[in-house]
């Protein structure tokens, strides 16, 4: 996401000289000592006070009509300014240059015009700077002539102008006049140096890096020349280096980009100290740099510690720390932790309106941001408030016509569609598709966009027509501007292979999705996100071009769009993980680092050639493009090498990352004699599932749609929650959902007693083995309903797989352990160093997830308060290692010990068992804010490797030799939350770390039930070593549920919430 540059230098203050006042007095004397050490040490409030307190004294005893009393005016505005108090220095400014513009003192009109147009530009009142501007530059050259130096600022104030409205080419020429002017005036090197990082800055916008890193890299050197070791003090050596990391990102060099930011930042820091807000700023431009790259986590501590500096320094409520505010937002909006978002930017909203007025473009900025955030989390009422209030601000203060108005009406348009608005929403989108096209012409890139969403209005207002119209405009400007493999263009072909399906021309829409899917398929390249409806589209219209017989050759296809849109939905986990991997130090992190830098700068070129491509043809610079595209093509093919060395160095890593779909014939081999694979895909009215075995495969339709079962999980979920106050399981509900399920492929996977399942979105947070295979006899009493139960469990042993390539790992990859002790066990952690008494057993993670996060991570204090102690797992984890022959004592790490210090350091390769019993927390459950992870005990000073969370990315980075590990944490395998991806997420990051396979529990586990699953599992493994982990899995709860010793064994939901996942052979 680009984002303009925010962290403006900060104005210095200069305050003008006094002439001769008779009877100065020593209050005079002592109040201008008083303004010089407030500016001197950025105390703008202290030094307002003094020149109020001068303001009274001047007028007093000359009158209010004089210089000396126009240079007060002029520091009152100056503090005001620094204040944030723009409109009340805008007053005083303009009162000032009143009386100076009477004296005729050209000099001093120059030097508070150029002041004023600068309050006037945070205001965004473009039109009176621009007016100001003009005429302090029209006097001065009049009383100094058109190349005078004195003219340097107010050229340089006009360039600054041009380049907020983002005319670089205007702005280029007034600090071209500037660097002129000075190179002919031999000015001082610091002057040179200040006007080549303007222009060099400038070129740099103008997409002319070369040119803007020359000058940049001149005025580094003229400096370094001038000064010599003490170059770090020069005026503005540290802002040239941020510019020049500016020209780097946008260059998408970004390796060199936080280089030059952080030599900036260190400039600053030593300059100015670790508190002050231009050390705040250049930490802010760093992590506009990180961010960009993806590097979340990192971007997001400095953020919070810029907005720490600003509100220490400016006050909770200053235009300044509004803006710490919108970046942190910005990061979460980023990762999709809009709801943490939607407080900052309400506290931005605020400030502006109070700093900048309720009609500010500022404000329609903040409440825009607002909305979307509203939209985003189902809001609607809400956000269609905000975007109506925005767009008015945006029409008043640019138009009808303009740019900021199109934005804002296009956003009030996606909006209304999202509510259901359509016929309004078509006004609004069409609004902004006509001002776009007058703009920017009929065939600009950026119309594709507006096109596309206009198009998809029509499409749910069954519009069929004027939607294929839109679209097929939108696929032409992208064929004809930015090339058939563009992702605009498979965009635009996936739009209209949608349409297709839509108006049942299923033979059309299956040659376009398998045209965008073959693209996708073979481009290499980070910026292509594939869209998440193309997979489970191309899946039903292969279904139904071939009336449900598909050819194995369709099959085929179908099975691996099965396992992309499986991959696609874990994409940003996955991404998250590689960052985590990447922040260390090993070979296997350079490469990461050079990979994700590389997919910046794709990204960054491939943005710089669409706007190319998109100017009118006498503005095109043909030779940029080039220049651009030869670029982009290096740049590919540096991707595409590491991308390949890491494949070749790291084939854990890549199977753990990026999996390649397999074929058919690539499962049949891998599976064995008794085994059959079962995969579903679920996508709104349609499910699927493909069956696998060593003779036959097979797609099926599911008659349930994604709503109905989803519906049936949770209903069946609710039933299986703690023994103590739930429902009666519903066994004629099991049996419903099993012949739904399994009775379109019950002939594809007859005599397989070894079932291997990859579920899909609701699927993932119910055992497959709660399902019943029979109509359930209903005059039996309930405990012995359910021990007469034809349970799938009794035909089948059921291993659950995170997606269908990771068969292909755990088999690949799999060996033997090597690993001498039986068993380690962390549990019973502590949250609370003085925790009142809370229940034990069931009540593990009694509250909603969600409870648990502020902001992006997670509330470390809210956590110590809500988790409920775990003392029961102590004994749960003893009796586990005693049966395994481990000692309960040694082996057994609790309360203080059970840490992510101790799970870190600990040799866990020398271990075949290794358990957690203790909560979970499953990335899905918080909007998909964050990893999964399992809790440990809650450090006191928490810190960057031990914050008590044992995350997905710090698992896999465990060293592990283990036959299993045992998560028996609430709600570790799925959630409560149908479709979380916490299953996924563990599941790989154990499976890459060496465990083979995962025992882990759907709901609170009770805790003796936990102890007589596990080691009746492991017992039966050891006693007969042949039969594999999940048929062990599958004779310990069929043992259990035959124990009349209590009615309770009985019950699924004492027996049933351990699923087997990774390897059951």
């Amino acid at each position: 996401m680009s984002r303009a540059r925010l962290f403006a230098a900060f104005l210095i203050l200069v305050l003008l000289p006094f002439r001769a006042i008779a009877q100065r007095g020593n209050d005079f004397d002592s109040l201008l000592a008083q303004m010089n050490a407030a500016t001197q040490e950025g105390r703008w409030a202290d030094g307002l006070a003094a020149a109020q307190k001068l303001d009274v004294l001047v007028r007093r005893r000359q009158g209010a009509d004089n210089m000396n009393y126009a240079g007060v005016l002029h520091n009152e505005g100056m503090f005001l300014h620094n204040l944030g108090r723009y409109p009340e220095a805008i007053d005083k400014l303009n009162a000032a240059l009143a009386i100076k513009l009477r004296n005729n003192d050209v000099a001093s009109v120059l030097r508070t015009s150029n002041i004023l147009v600068g309050a006037l530009g945070v205001l965004e009142r473009r039109a009176e700077a621009t007016t100001v501007a003009e005429r302090a530059l029209a006097l001065g050259t009049s009383a100094f002539g058109a190349n005078d130096v004195r003219l340097s600022d107010t050229l340089a104030a006009l360039g600054g102008l041009a380049r907020d409205k983002e005319n670089y080419q205007e702005a280029a020429g007034y600090f071209e006049r500037v660097l002129a002017n000075l190179r002919a005036a031999n000015a001082p090197p610091v002057d040179l140096a200040n006007a080549m990082d303007n222009l060099g800055d400038t070129y740099g916008r103008l997409g002319r890096f070369d040119d803007g890193e020359r000058l940049l890299k001149q005025a580094i050197d003229l400096l370094d020349r001038s000064y010599g070791q003490n170059a770090q003090a020069a005026p503005n050596y540290d802002e040239i280096f941020n510019n020049l990391g500016s020209l780097y990102k946008d260059a998408g060099r970004f390796a060199e980009a936080e280089a030059a930011m952080r030599r900036s930042l260190a400039i600053v820091r030593a300059r100015s100290g670790e508190d002050h807000p231009n050390t705040a700023a250049t930490m802010g431009n760093l992590a506009i740099v990180l961010e960009q790259e993806g590097r979340y986590t990192e971007a997001e501590k400095l953020y919070q510690r810029v907005l720490e500096v600003y509100e220490k320094v400016y006050g909770p409520n200053h235009p300044t720390t509004a803006i710490g505010l919108y970046n942190l937002a910005d990061v979460y909006v980023d990762q999709g932790k809009v709801e943490a978002a939607v407080g900052l930017q309400q506290r931005v909203l605020a400030i502006y309106e109070k700093s900048a007025g309720a009609d500010s473009p500022d404000v329609g900025r903040a409440l825009n941001n607002l909305a979307n955030s509203y939209a985003s989390l189902g809001r609607y009422d809400e956000a269609i408030d905000l975007f109506r209030r925005a767009l008015a601000i945006m029409e008043h203060k640019f138009g009808q016509g303009s740019g900021p108005t199109a934005v804002a009406a296009e956003s009030l348009g996606r909006g209304l569609t999202d509510a259901g608005h359509l016929d309004e929403a078509a006004q609004y989108l069409g609004q902004a598709l006509e001002i776009n096209r007058r703009m920017l012409g009929e065939t600009h890139p950026e119309l594709i966009k507006s096109l596309g969403n206009l198009g998809f209005l029509e499409l749910k207002r069954d519009h069929a027509v004027e939607a294929r119209r839109l679209f097929d405009q939108a696929l032409r400007i992208a064929q004809d501007r930015l090339g058939p493999r563009h992702h605009d263009t498979v965009a635009a072909i996936v739009h209209l292979g949608n349409l297709d399906t839509h108006e049942g021309k299923w033979a059309d829409a299956l040659v376009r999705l398998r045209q965008a899917s073959a693209v996708f398929n073979t481009e290499r390249n980070p910026q292509f996100t594939r869209f998440v409806e193309l997979d489970p589209l191309l899946i039903e219209a292969i279904w139904r071009v071939t009336d449900g017989h598909p050819d194995d050759a369709a099959k085929d296809e179908a099975f691996g769009a099965l396992q992309r849109a499986h991959e696609t939905k874990a994409g940003a986990a996955l991404a998250q993980m590689a960052a985590r991997f990447g922040a260390g130090n090993d070979a296997i992190a350079v490469l990461l680092r050079r990979q994700q830098d590389l997919k910046a700068s794709l990204e960054a070129l491939d943005k710089r050639v669409t706007t190319e491509l998109g100017q009118p043809e006498g503005k095109r610079n043909d030779a940029l493009i080039g220049s651009l595209r030869a670029e982009l093509a290096r740049t590919q093919k540096s991707y595409d090498d590491v991308t390949a060395q890491l494949e070749r160095g790291f084939p854990a890593y890549a199977e753990l990352s990026s999996p390649q779909p397999l074929s058919i014939a690539q499962a049949r081999e891998l599976l064995k004699p008794d085994e059959a694979l079962v995969a579903f895909i679920a996508w709104y009215n349609e499910v699927f599932a493909v069956a696998v075995t060593r003779e036959t495969s097979a797609l099926r339709k599911i008659a349930l749609n994604s709503k109905q079962i989803s519906d049936r999980v949770a209903h069946l979920r609710t039933s299986l929650a703690n023994p103590e106050t739930r429902a009666t399981f519903d066994l004629d509900a099991s049996f419903d959902l099993y012949s739904a399920l399994f009775g379109p492929i019950s002939a594809d996977i007859a005599g397989k007693p070894k079932l291997l399942v990859v579920p899909a979105d609701a699927l993932t947070s119910l055992p497959f083995h709660v399902l019943v295979t029979k109509k359930p006899d209903p005059a039996l009493a309930a405990d012995e309903r359910y021990r007469q139960a034809a349970w799938l469990l009794n035909e089948r042993a059921i291993t659950v797989l995170p997606s269908v390539p990771s068969l292909r790992a755990l088999r690949r990859l799999a060996r033997e352990s090597h690993a001498t002790k039986p068993f380690i066990g962390f549990g019973d952690p502590v949250f609370q160093r003085t925790s009142p008494d809370k229940p034990a057993g069931t009540g593990r993670n009694v509250r909603p997830y969600q409870d648990y996060y502020q902001g992006s991570t997670v509330d470390l204090e809210r956590l110590r308060t809500g988790l409920p102690a775990l003392p029961e797992t102590a004994g749960e984890l003893q009796a586990v290692a005693r049966a395994l022959g481990a000692s309960p004592q040694d082996d057994v790490k609790l309360g203080p010990a059970a840490t992510v210090t101790n799970v870190g350091t600990l040799p866990l390769d020398q271990y075949r068992v290794v358990d957690f019993a203790t909560h979970g927390l499953v990335a899905g459950e918080v909007n998909g804010l964050s990893e999964p992870a399992l809790v440990l005990t809650l450090p006191d000073r928490p810190t960057s490797e031990d914050d008590g969370l044992l995350t997905a990315s710090r698992i896999a980075k465990l060293k592990l030799d283990a036959d299993w590990a045992v998560l028996s944490a609430c709600n570790t395998a799925a959630g409560d939350k149908p479709g979380a991806e916490g299953l996924s997420g563990l599941a790989r990051a154990f499976f890459y770390a060496g465990a083979r396979a995962l025992l882990v529990s759907h709901w609170p586990v009770d805790s003796d039930a936990a102890v007589r699953l596990t080691t009746g599992a492991f017992s039966e493994l050891t006693a007969h070593p042949g039969i594999g982990r999940a048929e062990a899995l599958r004779r310990s709860m069929k043992a259990l549920i035959a124990d009349r010793s209590s009615p309770r064994n009985a019950d699924p939901a004492v027996w049933a919430p351990f699923v087997l996942v990774g390897e059951g052979g």
